[in-house]
């Protein structure tokens, strides 16, 4: 019989995290599923964290010997899998015991869903800081136009709460290996012209928020790169005109951010204009 889940945990030099990611997982009231667990060329702990969940039976530990980056690995794993769903527990991120058991009973509710996701906590500094959105919110569902899946404007997901049917690979093909920042969402674009959107309002995972980095240019450079991969996703997309202006204003010309000298929605325009869109 085929198993429900394939979940899938890509990891790169996060062993304590990791080793608190696979205890969420262990911890499931659901247990038809099976899982991979990539270590992407991690140089620390990560091997030892590995062997401590060894006696795991429907878990496949893949050590790789340099680093790929996580597409590379999803990718990897979706190959390998036999679930019906594919869904991701990335390595810093918890998820609550029945985070599985919702999923399932929303997918016996409405089998026609093929991308589903669901509400989290968001935790900084090892504290709960908030939600994704509220329990109440209208949040549209069905058959959706593939737009919506960019931004959190109609859909507030983040990959961690996300699982689409594995048959849709088949239709739409893998994660583009060729970018580095918004490869899920580009995804789930394609996956939208063809499959309805179903969501849970509860919170059943917990999101971790990082700081991302303490050199100004450096984030410059992860914030051009983003919006680089935005453009792709639009471009896949293909919305209507109004609504490729709407999602460059609420994505990027919003942001009050500042990065050294220049503000992030001064950087936005700026590559905005060089690609003359």
């Amino acid at each position: 019989m085929k198993l429900l889940f394939t979940v899938i945990i890509p990891t790169y030099n996060r062993a304590a995290l990791l080793r608190q990611a696979l205890r969420s997982l262990e911890l499931q009231t659901f247990n038809d599923y099976e899982a991979f667990v990539i270590d992407d060329g991690s140089t620390d702990e990560t091997p030892r964290v590995f062997s401590e969940f060894s006696d795991q039976r429907k878990w496949n530990f893949i050590r790789l010997e340099k680093n790929h980056g996580q597409f590379y690995c999803r990718n990897l794993a979706i190959k390998k899998s036999k679930g019906k769903y594919i869904t991701f527990l990335d390595s810093d991120d918890l998820w609550l015991p029945e985070r599985l058991q919702k999923f399932a009973e929303l997918i016996d509710k409405n089998p026609n869903a093929g991308f589903i996701f669901s509400n989290g906590y968001i935790m900084q500094d090892g504290i709960i800081i908030g939600k994704f959105f509220k329990e109440n919110r209208k949040i549209p569902k069905g058959k959706l136009p593939p737009y919506m899946a960019i931004s959190n404007y109609w859909l507030p997901y983040v990959t961690t709460n996300v699982a689409f049917v594995r048959e849709a690979i088949d239709k739409v093909g893998y994660f583009r290996e060729d970018m580095s920042h918004l490869e899920d969402m580009e995804l789930y674009v394609r996956i939208l012209r063809y499959y309805e959107v179903d969501y849970i309002p509860e919170p059943l995972s917990v999101y971790r928020i990082h700081p991302l980095t303490k050199d100004p240019k450096s984030l410059t450079l992860k914030w051009e790169k983003g919006i680089e991969d935005f453009l792709t996703a639009l471009q896949t997309a293909q919305p209507p005109e109004e609504i490729r202006n709407l999602l460059k204003e609420y994505v990027y010309y919003q942001s009050g951010s500042c990065n050294g000298k220049k503000c992030l929605r001064e950087v936005s325009k700026e590559i905005f204009k060089r690609n003359k869109i």
